[in-house]
């Protein structure tokens, strides 16, 4: 399962470089952090700041599907030169962005890493021009469609959206001159993110660094002809992961008693062996991440735990398994019910959440089979004990 946000990026920082190589760096951020509201979203959460052209046209920005972040009046980004009359149209407000792109990104600490694949989704500009017709305004063609703004007696505002951010084609103005020279303000560059099912992955915050070029013919980004300005963009992707995951035992010690099932009377009045002993433990999990179980013995009995006579040292296995409701084991797909536990690791079962679970009443089982029932019996008032630890392991 992937999951597809369009998100708009703040072009953050025009550094003071020669202009043959201004670069602007770019933050994008999200967050996922389960809701009890929302328990079925996996998604990441948008967190880098929304820029003041979707506060200006939201209904604009809501139906091109993309967040829309912009710089502000912080000066031209780039500079347009048209040639004349006879102008082709990259000489004309022009775009052509690239095919989405896969970078890694990597958690700091533990040095996990996951894939997302970034597509660009639009663009929105502030124009300032002296004379001629309004570059913006006059009318689009080719793989884009218009989100309107606003303009006025030398300047104009507005963005266009990518058709298909999958495989995007050039993107230009129509208008019968381009005999005059206009900049660039207020960028915002639109990205759709697609990430894996965030329930997928540890805690931790993941990093990457990507740069694109823009400028003309030869840059990712290319803007047309007869453009200078800006030559990279270079975004800083900053994810954090924050689940929540929380094991509830009616005690901090729990003991389980094994029995027959309906008890012990047709032993002990009819001398009738039982078939098998068996107790449940119940407990409650809140999760929204993948985790594993492993199993810790403090009597081994052959590849399972065991419980020992301690009058004449003799250990019988006892098997333990698991359920976990709205959880399946990545091992087999199946879900998590009935599901052994053994005190090999190698043999470990994994369980992912359908969702964000909270609460969610589930159930360790421990079952002595007729075999180990038949040599507990052949010493009547033995005692037998042993320690079991059922470890939830998160980050394996």
């Amino acid at each position: 399962m992937s999951i597809r946000i369009r998100w708009l990026v703040v072009l953050t920082t025009l550094m003071a470089l020669p202009a043959a190589a201004q670069v602007v760096d770019v933050t994008v951020t999200g967050e996922f952090r389960p809701s009890a509201l929302d328990p079925g979203n996996t998604d990441f959460r948008n967190t880098t700041p929304r820029g003041a052209f979707c506060t200006w046209r939201p209904a604009q920005c809501d139906a091109s599907g993309a967040y829309i972040f912009d710089l502000g009046n912080r000066g031209e980004y780039w500079q347009k030169s048209g040639p004349g009359d006879d102008a082709s149209r990259r000489d004309t407000t022009y775009v052509r962005f690239p095919p989405p792109r896969t970078i890694t990104l990597q958690e700091a600490t533990t040095g996990h890493t996951f894939e997302a694949t970034i597509s660009f989704v639009a663009i929105s500009l502030s124009l300032s021009f002296n004379r001629g017709m309004d570059p913006w305004y006059y009318g689009i063609s080719g793989g884009c469609t218009a989100i309107r703004g606003a303009g006025g007696l030398g300047w104009s505002s507005g963005g266009w959206s990518v058709r298909t951010p999958s495989s995007p084609t050039e993107c230009y103005s129509i208008h019968p001159r381009a005999d005059r020279t206009y900049f660039y303000r207020n960028v915002g560059l639109g990205i759709q993110v697609t990430l894996p099912n965030a329930t997928t992955l540890q805690d931790g915050r993941y990093m990457a660094q990507e740069s694109w070029t823009t400028g003309g013919a030869e840059a990712d980004i290319d803007l047309g002809d007869n453009i200078t300005g800006v030559q990279m963009v270079r975004m800083n992707f900053v994810f954090d992961v924050i689940h929540d995951f929380q094991v509830r035992f009616p005690s901090e010690s729990p003991r389980v008693q094994l029995a027959p099932e309906g008890g012990w009377s047709a032993w002990v009045n009819h001398g009738k062996a039982p078939v098998r002993l068996r107790q449940e433990l119940p407990f409650h999990l809140t999760t929204s991440m993948d985790f594993s179980m492993k199993l810790r013995c403090e009597h081994a009995a052959g590849a399972r735990c065991g419980i020992r006579n301690h009058a004449d040292d003799v250990v019988v296995p006892v098997d333990v398994d698991v359920t976990l409701p709205s959880m399946t084991n990545l091992r087999d797909g199946r879900p998590a019910q009935y599901t052994a536990l053994w005190p090999d690791d190698g043999q470990a079962p994994r369980f992912t959440p359908d969702g964000y679970l909270t609460q969610r009443r589930s159930t360790l089982r421990f079952t002595a089979e007729r075999e180990a029932v038949a040599e507990m019996l052949r010493t009547p008032g033995s005692h037998w004990s042993g320690d079991m630890t059922v470890v939830f392991d998160a980050n394996p």
